[in-house]
């Protein structure tokens, strides 16, 4: 019989000592529970009224628990449910969300954090209806393209399924080569919108000019054409390299961000605005202190931030990363790679300051190289070691394949369509900023010998040095 007084809960898991243990320190903490191993007995239990909520394992002996949550909500409408997984994938946390789950909380965890987690569900706060389920796309992924177990990563899928259905603009903030594309194309790809344009902006690309010319040919057609205008009902904009952006691109971006979409409205009933998700590689914060970020565009991207970690704090995944990556080669190439217990644990002594990019292409290489199927430790040590001399030497001739190397990945990717003009002055400011910082910082802020060295005037040096904002601190030798 239902306690009055209690708080009731259901606890499934198809392991009975794992049962037994949150049971009894849900008891402890003076709830009402009851327990079951399989997805009939949690529908019995649930159709008996007794729960307040749910707490469920996803693998059962008789089927995925996430299938059977729409049906109980619909026998039980109010009922909070807790959606507990070993499979610690973005694909189960978003899974769970979309099936209606109150919170999603990854195998292993602490009892305390369990206990926590079912207070805040019963307080007040959080005391909300379930919303209308939305259906994934079918086979969108096997096991989703983000990789890794680790609980920094377990953090951001549960963050990113309840970002998944909204519209909220996003901020992605990590190191190079953590993988910010690649989530914030998986936000998209996992959204009920995942048949909306995906717009991919690389800030690096673009010069003030031929920024304002794009936005503004795309807020003409709010005006005069109304059919093209509609592709970009509920599109994603991905902006990359935000930070790198001048004061005047990012006024021109703030502008679109603002921008009055009523003309549209007054013609439809369904139109969405464009969500923004904008990545940085920088501490974009500082960069609004130092005056090189315009504040208020910073609050309007800033919404949500998602700070994604550097490999060396997900150390853990690096396994299922190469692994991931040996099976992709494997399947692309038609030839099969492995690598022995002995080369996983070198590569996880690396530090891999080139993050998960860094791994990848080592990888790529190391299976390219490899005479045989088993992968040799002395293979991957001269790889790595080949790696890192390639990033630390900087000689003209590898910078030249550097740049050869990054020319070629971005016309490949290069649009037509976006009228892009003076990539010439584009490219050439990328270069020119770091050349001058790197020359003031061996100069000590002396502006005439800096000025000698990279040779021009000290008047031309000056207007460099304000048109890029670098900011010039002169030190003394001691």
């Amino acid at each position: 019989m239902q306690s009055k007084n209690l708080k009731n809960i259901i606890v499934v898991d198809d392991d009975r000592s794992i049962r037994v243990v949150i049971s009894t320190a849900l008891t402890r903490a003076g709830y009402n529970v009851k327990s079951s191993g399989t997805n009939a007995g949690m529908r019995r239990l649930v159709e008996s009224d007794f729960a307040d909520i749910l707490i469920t394992d996803v693998g059962l002996p008789d089927g995925d628990a996430l299938d059977v949550l729409p049906k109980l909500q619909h026998m039980k409408p109010k009922l909070k449910i807790i959606v507990m997984s070993a499979r610690t994938t973005l694909l189960t946390a978003v899974r769970a969300k979309k099936k209606g789950a109150f919170e999603y909380l990854p195998k292993p965890f602490d009892l305390d954090e369990l206990l926590n987690l079912v207070s805040n569900t019963f307080s007040e706060h959080n005391n909300i209806e379930i919303k209308d389920k939305i259906t994934l796309p079918k086979n969108i992924y096997d096991s989703g393209p983000v990789v890794g177990k680790s609980m920094a990563m377990q953090e951001i899928y549960k963050l990113i399924s309840r970002l998944v259905n909204t519209n909220l603009n996003l901020l992605i903030l990590g190191e190079s080569g953590t993988g910010k594309k690649l989530i914030a194309k998986s936000i998209h790809d996992l959204s009920s919108i995942n048949n909306k344009l995906f717009l991919n902006l690389n800030m690096d690309v673009f010069n003030d000019y031929s920024l304002d010319n794009l936005l503004q040919n795309i807020q003409k057609h709010q005006n005069k054409d109304i059919q093209s205008f509609a592709c970009l009902n509920a599109c994603s904009i991905l902006i990359r390299n935000v930070s790198e952006s001048s004061l005047q691109q990012q006024k021109n971006l703030l502008n679109f961000i603002e921008e009055d979409f009523s003309p549209y409205l007054e013609k439809t009933n369904d139109f969405i605005k464009p969500r923004i998700i904008a990545l940085t590689k920088k501490n974009i914060f500082n960069e609004v202190e130092k005056g090189l970020f315009r504040e208020d565009l910073f609050y309007r991207l800033n919404v949500v931030p998602i700070k994604i970690p550097s490999l060396k704090d997900r150390f853990e995944d690096i396994s299922d990363l190469t692994i991931s990556f040996l099976n992709r080669y494997s399947s692309d190439k038609n030839i099969h790679r492995f690598i022995t217990h002995e080369g996983m644990n070198l590569l996880k002594e690396h530090s891999w300051p080139g993050n998960i990019r860094e791994l990848k292409n080592v990888i790529e290489r190391i299976c390219l190289l490899s005479s045989s199927e088993e992968i040799q430790t002395s293979l991957i040590k001269e790889v790595i070691s080949e790696d890192r001399l390639f990033i630390d030497e900087t000689e003209e001739d590898n910078l030249e394949i550097y740049f050869k190397k990054y020319l070629s990945k971005y016309f490949k990717n290069f649009d037509e369509n976006l009228n892009i003009d003076n990539l010439h002055s584009s490219f050439i400011s990328k270069i020119e900023k770091p050349l001058i910082e790197s020359t003031l910082k061996l100069f000590r802020g002396n502006q005439i010998k800096a000025s000698k060295c990279l040779g021009f005037n000290r008047n031309t040096l000056r207007t460099k040095i304000n048109n890029y904002g670098i900011e010039v601190i002169k030190k003394r030798k001691l």
